[in-house]
């Protein structure tokens, strides 16, 4: 049996194990990450992997700064002040998470901002009687839009300009991407906003951060969690080479058990293993997908599909469903590696220019929506809200045609054939 074709048996498996969860789906994960190792596809050093990551790291430490809000009794406070801008109507609490998520994405990490929004938006959820899972469910969409509005908004972006110096072609500016993360910003909003959001259910869970008895208000504790936040937000943002986000994260978590705010087995509770576990199965799970060939399989396809004189409107449609489609399995880097090169090689074959082939492809490489596979922060969100497989499929898919809409219809205006 190939090596495909065992990689596709175990993701299918997994994929039905994560719709109907006969097994919780942690048991599912990790035995999809062990079922990988032990059919040759990584290697039984690779199964843990994902949890030695700086990621995990990060979690752990925003989860007890954010945690550290309720603890102080602030949330409360936090809570009605953000109602009052949004009213107690779930739709514009969305919206509201949607805007920020997305000015605050363009320029610092996803998953830093949905760490750090994540409490304040469950603490407005809590305040306006409503349940938090859609709201958080749209923290994530939102971050991911804005990743797309400037070159530093997500790594895949730099990735892809990396690859293109690599294959002697100028990169793209630091804004060149900018139309398109704003068509994307605005579309993806009010999609979710009106629709999206009514594709999926409230799930009525509360992420573990939150899940503390409600405590009267203690200004010493108050001052110190906010303000520890708001120096742990102005790191990230900053993205000093000296302070990564993670080690911030852990200084600031320290700060708040130094200063006790909270004990140790208060900040230890507020960390939701499952979550943390769901998102360090990921990369064994996204590995052993391309070890096993997948993505040149598809690659190849493509060729096929094009022929020798495929329209640039064929090319686009082409290759932004394929990158799209493997990146919902398959990390958005190696997705973007991968396609771009061939991309590329097309459009030099047909007599057009790269630059829309390559934009198309940092795009559609990044739309990760559809799956909780396709990105640590979707396997995150997982673990806050309890979404199913499908969930993700419902609300996702449709994203991704809205997001080649923007595609199709803003390439021939800003990077032009």
């Amino acid at each position: 049996m190939s090596p495909i074709t065992i990689a596709l048996i175990i993701l299918a498996i997994t994929v039905v194990l994560f719709i109907w969860e006969p097994i919780p789906i942690i048991v599912t994960a990790i035995g999809a990450s062990i079922a990988f190792a032990y059919t040759g596809l990584i290697t039984i050093d690779d199964i843990f992997t994902g949890y030695n990551s700086t990621t995990i790291v990060l979690l752990a430490g925003m989860m007890v700064i954010g945690s550290s809000l309720f603890h102080a009794g602030i949330t409360d406070l936090i809570g009605e002040k953000m109602v009052r801008v949004t009213g107690k109507s779930e739709r514009n609490i969305i919206l509201a998470t949607l805007i920020v998520s997305c000015a605050l994405s363009s320029v610092c990490s996803n998953i830093g901002v949905m760490t750090a929004m994540a409490p304040l938006v469950t603490a407005m959820c809590i305040a306006a009687g409503v349940g938090p899972s859609k709201a958080l469910l749209s923290l994530l969409f939102g971050a991911q839009f804005g990743g797309f509005v400037t070159l530093v908004g997500v790594g895949s972006n730099a990735t892809a300009n990396s690859v293109m110096s690599e294959l002697g072609i100028t990169p793209f500016g630091f804004f060149s991407i900018t139309p398109f993360g704003i068509g994307i910003c605005i579309l993806g909003t009010l999609y979710f906003t009106f629709i999206g959001r009514k594709l999926i259910p409230d799930t009525g869970y509360v992420p573990e951060f939150a899940k503390t008895d409600k405590k009267p208000l203690d200004k010493r504790k108050a001052a110190i969690s906010v303000i520890t936040l708001l120096c742990v937000l102005v790191v990230i943002a900053a993205s000093p080479k000296n302070m990564p986000m993670h080690v911030a994260a852990v200084i600031g978590a320290l700060i708040i058990v130094g200063t006790k705010c909270m004990t140790v087995q208060e900040a230890i509770r507020a960390i939701d293993w499952n979550c943390m576990l769901l998102v360090g199965s990921l990369t064994a799970i996204s590995t052993g997908f391309k070890n096993s060939g997948a993505g040149d399989a598809v690659a190849e396809l493509i060729l096929k599909i094009l022929g020798e004189n495929p329209s640039p409107f064929m090319v686009t449609t082409v290759i932004f469903f394929a990158a799209a489609i493997l990146t919902q399995f398959m990390s958005n880097i190696p997705s973007i590696m991968l396609f771009l090169p061939i991309g590329i090689s097309i459009a030099e074959q047909i007599g057009v220019s790269p630059y829309p082939v390559a934009m198309t492809i940092t795009l559609a490489g990044a739309a990760s929506y559809a799956t909780p596979f396709a990105a640590p922060q979707n396997m995150m969100t997982v673990g806050w809200t309890h979404y199913k497989f499908v969930d993700f499929c419902k609300i996702g898919l449709p994203m991704l045609l809205v997001t080649y809409v923007v595609v199709v219809a803003l390439v021939p205006i800003f990077l032009p054939y």
